[in-house]
C-alpha cells in the first residue's frame, strides 16, 4: 500500500467523524411551536404563518402606515412559545427580512426597527435600526426588501427542551414633507444555532 493510499484511507475514516463533531447546522429535531400570538398597531388582523422555526414566513394583512396622519408609525410583534427539540442547542435571530411596498416622494424616509428578546430574560434585548431614503429626483413607488442585521448583537434562547418565548417586534416609521406610504407584506427570519 502506498503512502497516498494510506493517507486516503485515514482521511476517509476521520473526515466523517470530524464533520459530525463540528456540525453547526442545528438540532436534529427543532423546538415545537406551542402557540403564536401577535400584538401591536400594525397587526390589525393576525398574519398568516407558514414554515418552521428555521424558515418562518409571516404574511401580513393591512399592516400599512401613511403620512400625514395618525398612522405614520406602526408595529407588529410576534410572540412564539416554544418547547422541546434535541437537547443541547440554543438559537438566535441574526437577520430580519421584511418585504414592503413604499411610496416615498423625494426626500422622504422610512426608518425601520427590529427588536428581539426572550420573555424569560426581557432585559437582554437586541435592537437594530435601518433606513430607506429616497434621495432621487422622483417619487419611489415599488416593493423592496428591508433587512435588519442583528448578528452583531444576538440574543440567545434557553437551551432546547425549554427555549422560552421568542418575541420579535418590527416597526416602521415614515417622515416626509408630503404624502408617503408603506405597507409590510411578508416577514422572514434567519436563525443561527450553537451548542450549549
Amino acid at each position: 500500500m502506498t503512502n497516498l493510499t494510506r493517507l486516503t484511507a485515514v482521511l476517509a475514516s476521520v473526515v466523517p467523524a470530524l464533520g459530525a463533531a463540528i456540525s453547526v447546522d442545528g438540532p436534529a429535531d427543532l423546538p415545537k411551536i406551542k402557540s403564536i400570538t401577535y400584538s401591536g398597531s400594525g397587526c390589525i388582523k393576525d398574519p398568516a404563518y407558514s414554515g418552521n422555526l428555521n424558515d418562518p414566513t409571516f404574511t401580513y394583512s393591512n399592516f400599512a402606515a401613511s403620512f400625514p396622519g395618525t398612522s405614520q408609525t406602526l408595529n407588529c410583534e410576534v410572540h412564539i412559545t416554544l418547547t422541546g427539540g434535541t437537547p443541547g442547542w440554543q438559537f438566535a435571530l441574526s437577520n430580519n427580512w421584511v418585504k414592503v411596498h413604499v411610496v416615498l416622494p423625494r426626500g422622504a424616509c422610512l426608518d425601520y426597527y427590529t427588536q428581539v428578546f426572550f420573555s424569560q430574560n426581557a432585559a437582554k434585548t437586541s435592537t437594530s435600526k435601518a433606513s430607506y431614503n429616497n434621495n432621487g429626483g422622483s417619487t419611489v413607488d415599488q416593493t423592496v426588501t428591508l433587512r435588519n442585521n442583528l448578528s452583531g448583537n444576538k440574543v440567545w434562547s434557553g437551551c432546547t427542551g425549554d427555549p422560552g418565548i421568542l418575541n420579535v417586534n418590527f416597526r416602521g416609521a415614515l417622515s416626509s414633507d408630503t404624502k408617503a406610504y408603506f405597507e409590510a407584506v411578508t416577514e422572514n427570519w434567519d436563525i443561527e444555532w450553537r451548542r450549549c
